[in-house]
C-alpha cells in the first residue's frame, strides 16, 4: 500500500478472507488523495484474483483482465462523474450482478461517493443488500455516511481507516463563519449567485449544522468539520431553543434539499436555502 494508514485495514480484510468471513458488503470514508480509491481498486482485484495470497496475484487471467480495464465482472458507477447517481444507475449495477460470473468467480460492484444517490437509488441499492446474490461483493465509498440510509449502512460493513488527520479548507471554515455570523444576526446573508454556488453552500450549512450537532452531543473537537469555530459554537450550545432534535431537523432539511434538487432542474436551489437560512435564523433569535 502506498499510504501507510491503509495497511492496518487491508490486513484486516485479508485475514477475514483467509478465514472464509468476508461480508457481502463493505464502505468506506471516501478520500482520494488519501487513497481510498486506491484501497478499493485493490481490494476489487483481490476479490477477482484466482490466486490471492496477501494481495492479488497480478498474474492469472482474472488479474489481467482487471488491469487491462476488461475484467468482465466488475462494474463500477462514480459519482465524481455526475451531479446525482439515479435509480437506473443502481438498477442497472443489479441486473448485471445477477448474471452469471463470466470468469466463474466472484463479482465485483463498486459504487464511489455514494452519498449522490438519489433516495429512490439507496432503496434500490437496499433491496438488492437485503438479498444479495451470491458470489457478490458490494463496494462503496462516501465522503458522508450519515448521508446514506441508515437502513443501508445496517446492511454493510464498515471499513474503519485512521486517515490523517484533517479539516476544512480556510475558505471553506471562512465560508462557515459567514453562514454562523449571519444565522446570529450579525450580518447580512451571503448572496446566492448561481445553483453552482448554492450547492456549495448547502454543504456548508450541512456540515456547520452537524458541528453544532456533535457539539451538543459532547463529540470531541477533532471530529469537527470546522474546528476552529468550536468555541463560537460551544457557546450557543446552551440556547434552550436550540436542541439536538432541531439540529436534527435542520440536517435532514438540507439532506432534503439536495435530494430535491438532484431529483429535478427546474428547483430553485438558492431561494429555497435562503428560506431555510431565515427560519433557522429566527428560531437562533428565541
Amino acid at each position: 500500500m502506498a499510504f501507510p494508514w491503509l495497511r492496518e485495514p487491508w490486513l484486516r480484510l485479508v485475514a477475514s478472507a483467509d478465514s472464509g468471513r468476508l461480508a457481502h458488503a463493505y464502505y468506506l470514508q471516501h478520500n482520494v488523495e488519501a487513497g481510498s480509491t486506491e484501497f478499493i481498486e485493490r481490494l476489487n482485484q483481490f476479490l477477482l484474483c484466482k490466486q490471492p495470497g496477501k494481495s492479488a496475484c497480478g498474474q492469472c487471467k482474472s488479474c489481467l483482465l482487471y488491469q487491462s480495464g476488461n475484467h468482465p465482472d466488475t462494474w463500477t458507477i462514480d459519482g465524481a462523474e455526475v451531479n446525482r447517481i439515479g435509480v437506473d444507475s443502481v438498477r442497472e449495477l443489479q441486473q448485471n450482478v445477477m448474471q452469471t460470473a463470466n470468469q466463474s468467480g466472484l463479482k465485483v460492484a463498486v459504487i464511489l461517493q455514494a452519498e449522490k444517490m438519489t433516495e429512490q437509488a439507496g432503496n434500490a441499492l437496499l433491496k438488492v443488500l437485503e438479498e444479495p446474490p451470491a458470489d457478490t461483493h458490494w463496494l462503496v465509498s462516501t465522503k458522508d455516511a450519515e448521508r446514506l440510509l441508515p437502513t443501508l449502512r445496517s446492511r454493510m460493513q464498515w471499513i474503519s481507516i485512521a486517515y490523517p488527520a484533517s479539516v476544512q479548507s480556510d475558505e471553506q471554515t471562512v465560508s462557515a463563519k459567514t453562514l454562523l455570523d449571519s444565522l446570529r444576526g450579525n450580518k447580512e446573508f451571503p448572496v446566492i449567485k448561481d445553483k453552482e454556488a448554492a450547492l456549495n453552500w448547502l454543504d456548508v450549512s450541512e456540515n456547520l449544522v452537524l458541528d453544532w450537532l456533535l457539539i451538543h452531543q459532547k463529540a470531541a473537537v477533532s471530529r469537527l468539520r470546522y474546528q476552529q469555530l468550536a468555541d463560537e459554537l460551544q457557546q450557543l450550545s446552551g440556547f434552550d431553543w436550540v436542541n439536538i432534535a432541531q439540529l436534527s431537523e435542520w440536517v435532514a432539511e438540507c439532506r432534503q434539499l439536495r435530494q430535491k434538487f438532484q431529483g429535478s432542474t427546474g428547483i430553485n436551489l438558492p431561494l429555497l436555502l435562503g428560506f431555510a437560512w431565515s427560519r433557522w435564523s429566527n428560531t437562533l433569535s428565541g
